[in-house]
């Protein structure tokens, strides 16, 4: 996650409110006289019209000047500026040596992109401590922008020592502040119990703060709640409402489960038509199960024409990211000669994939193939190993499942 404050518009916003507070820009020294001081104003003032305009190259050399003065906002636009490439060539390392500047002159949002030059290894040798230094430095200092981004450090535990109690902690202080994407993930910690008691109702109540604020993830996971009914009643209007406005952000999970609901009519009423819109929008953003559903409809001709063809192409992409599901079928496919040439050793290979998923069918499917010898050598102890975890998780057998476990278990499932 890289959550780097390096849109100008934020910055730009900045100024108005320093401008609209009356605050004094940062003097180059003690003696600086008020005639420079409103001449530094001036600059920034031009600096702030081009910028708003995208007039970077006309902006630059006016922040370069104003930031030469000492005044540490332009520093920090001018790091901006060097940082994104904005009307000047891409540098990191004058990015960074602007960014100290103004970091020296305790501007926080200097420190906090400072921090992520030494995170990421732009413009300065890799240092996740002194990165570490500098957000914490921030943080406990009230920026919620730095509170989420040590929070969501901690819970990583990638670049920093892990340590979900810290980063729940900071977490709750930037959503405190009404921090969108802390409230989302501060609605993870207690949704997972990372770093504070499992609380399905405090999550809920973190997500909806963030998707009030149009937070997509929030969104979703609070319609995962409600699907699910914890930490909240039940009620798949809500679910669907939840995952239609996350779904309208782009969100690629919420828009498979909108196709879902669609599907099925939960939440809303029966649309096929609708149920394709959103699988096929799903899928264009890369979504695995969206992937596999589409398949699913195409295998079966369901607000499609029947054609296997496509049914496997959808099924193999979504093997192909996992989705044990899509493995199962496929495998199934090749075991029954549905849309390819019928073979054992592919079927059972994906059975055996899925399986190794915890996929319970799959598990029952790769125990048939040792019962019968297909597409692997006929093995009786390992048919009896498979039923068995099958039925451990949850699988039900029918008729014919029934009369393979009693000649193998010596009963029924």
């Amino acid at each position: 996650m890289n959550m780097k404050k390096r849109f100008v518009i934020l910055l730009l916003c900045c100024l108005c409110m320093m401008m609209a507070e009356g605050q004094a820009f940062a003097a180059d020294s003690a003696e600086e006289t008020a005639e420079e001081m409103t001449g530094t104003a001036d600059l920034l003032k031009q600096a702030h019209a081009l910028l708003k305009a995208e007039d970077y190259e006309t902006a630059v050399p006016i922040l370069r000047k104003a930031a030469w003065t000492g005044d540490a906002m332009a520093q920090l636009w001018l790091g901006v500026c060097y940082d994104e490439g904005l009307g000047v060539e891409e540098n990191d390392e004058e990015a960074v040596i602007y960014y100290r500047f103004a970091a020296d002159q305790g501007n926080l949002t200097a420190k906090f992109n400072l921090a992520f030059c030494f995170l990421d290894g732009k413009g300065v040798e890799k240092d996740a401590d002194k990165a570490e230094e500098l957000l914490r430095f921030c943080a406990d200092r009230g920026d919620a922008e730095s509170q989420c981004a040590i929070g969501c450090l901690y819970l990583n535990g990638e670049d920093i020592e892990q340590n979900l109690e810290e980063g729940a902690r900071y977490l709750r202080l930037a959503a405190d502040q009404e921090h969108p994407e802390a409230c989302y993930y501060t609605g993870i910690c207690y949704e997972n119990g990372w770093g504070v008691e499992q609380d399905y109702e405090k999550a809920a109540e973190y997500y909806r703060q963030a998707a009030d604020q149009g937070e997509g993830r929030a969104q979703y996971n609070l319609g995962v709640l409600y699907q699910n009914g914890l930490g909240v009643e039940q009620d798949y209007d809500k679910a669907f409402a939840c995952f239609k406005l996350a779904a309208e952000q782009g969100y690629p999970e919420a828009q498979t489960a909108v196709g879902y609901y669609y599907g099925a009519g939960l939440g809303t009423e029966q649309n096929t038509d609708e149920m394709l819109k959103y699988y096929r929008l799903a899928v264009e953003n890369g979504e695995p199960m969206a992937m596999f559903n589409l398949g699913v409809c195409y295998r079966d001709g369901t607000g499609v024409e029947q054609n296997y063809e496509e049914m496997l192409k959808y099924f193999e992409a979504a093997a192909e990211k996992g989705i044990a599901d899509a493995k199962f079928n496929l495998g199934f496919c090749y075991y029954t000669a549905q849309g390819v040439e019928q073979d054992y050793e592919k079927a059972a290979a994906l059975f055996r994939e899925a399986a190794d998923q915890g996929f319970p069918v799959a598990m029952f499917a790769l125990g048939d193939c040792f019962y019968l010898g297909n597409g692997v050598e006929q093995d009786t102890e390992k048919a009896a190993e498979w039923f068995q975890k099958a039925l451990d998780a949850g699988y039900k057998p029918d008729e014919t499942d029934q009369a393979h476990l009693k000649e193998v278990l010596g009963k029924e499932g």
